[in-house]
């Protein structure tokens, strides 16, 4: 959050997408003496609530990060014709501004919550309600906590949404909005066995290790997929998967145990690996076990 200055702004970051600066001019949180927010929006200045705050700065993020512009946006949006003023969707966004202007469906609807509140299982299921009445296929529920991403299942009847590990950008093609579908998924529990199971097949039929030995491998390589991805968040990369390909991509002979290494450093405090620990498959069977983990998502689960 910026802090409050006697402009009533803060020193606006230089916007990237695509790996390269946009010439769209970066939003900053705006702020004044009487404790008020700007929303750049709505084009006004509002009581500075708790919940008000975490709205605004998500939607410099949405505009900084994702490429939204503002004439993509809308605030407090009533989603359902059901005479009920409470049913307003805190940030609504579309993939075009005609599309706005068009009442079309919109692609993305965000609830937001105040920092001091825990984001429950009732508020998952309010923002999958403004996204199903308004036909939004994504919504996402956040605070500057705890940001999850959400698609909604149409198909299905309420409470079927699927866990995603992000949102489309504003440039996103049909093709990219598919394999983001196709390619994130979150654990389930009763599919964790049946992959932990394939992966020993794996290990068993290459390396010839007795089941413990290869559940640790296992282990090992779950450990990296989630401090490389937990990386990648960090550094807003658009494409945040450890997958096969990303492996291909590392330098070295055994790129696999290299980015262990790393990972070993970073999990120091928990004391989770000796120091002499390394990945004791061959490089391609480490690439196989990467590739049958590459569609998961561990991040979120290791939050």
């Amino acid at each position: 959050m910026a802090k409050r200055n006697p402009n009533g702004g803060a020193a606006a970051p230089i916007p990237i997408r695509n790996g390269a600066p946009s010439d769209r001019p970066a939003l900053t949180i705006k702020t004044d003496e009487k404790g008020r927010i700007f929303s750049h929006v709505r084009q006004k200045w509002l009581v500075e609530t708790p919940e008000e705050r975490v709205r605004q700065a998500y939607v410099v993020t949405l505009h900084n990060e994702y490429g939204f512009g503002l004439d993509q946006m809308d605030e407090e949006l009533h989603v359902a014709g059901r005479g009920s003023a409470k049913a307003r969707a805190d940030v609504v966004l579309w993939r075009t501004a005609q599309d706005k202007v068009d009442s079309k469906a919109p692609l993305i609807v965000v609830e937001c919550k105040a920092d001091n509140i825990t984001i429950q299982a009732a508020d998952y299921a309010q923002g999958e309600a403004y996204a199903l009445y308004c036909n939004a296929p994504f919504f996402v529920t956040h605070n500057n906590r705890e940001t999850r991403f959400w698609r909604t299942r149409k198909e299905k009847m309420p409470g079927n949404v699927e866990e995603i590990e992000n949102i489309p950008h504003a440039d996103a093609s049909d093709k990219d909005i598919q394999e983001l579908i196709a390619k994130l998924k979150t654990f389930k529990e009763d599919e964790f066995a049946d992959l932990l199971h394939s992966c020993h097949n794996v290990i068993r039929n290459r390396e010839h290790l007795d089941p413990a030995a290869a559940f640790d491998e296992i282990a090992k390589v779950l450990f990296v997929k989630v401090w490389v991805e937990r990386e990648m968040k960090a550094k807003r990369r658009r494409v945040n998967l450890f997958t096969a390909d990303y492996l291909d991509e590392q330098l070295g002979t055994h790129p696999l145990n290299d980015l262990f290494q790393r990972t070993k450093e970073a999990f120091a405090d928990d004391r989770i690996f000796g120091g002499d620990d390394r990945i004791n498959v061959k490089p391609a069977t480490g690439r196989e076990i990467v590739r049958l983990l590459e569609r998961y998502n561990l991040w979120a689960r290791s939050r």
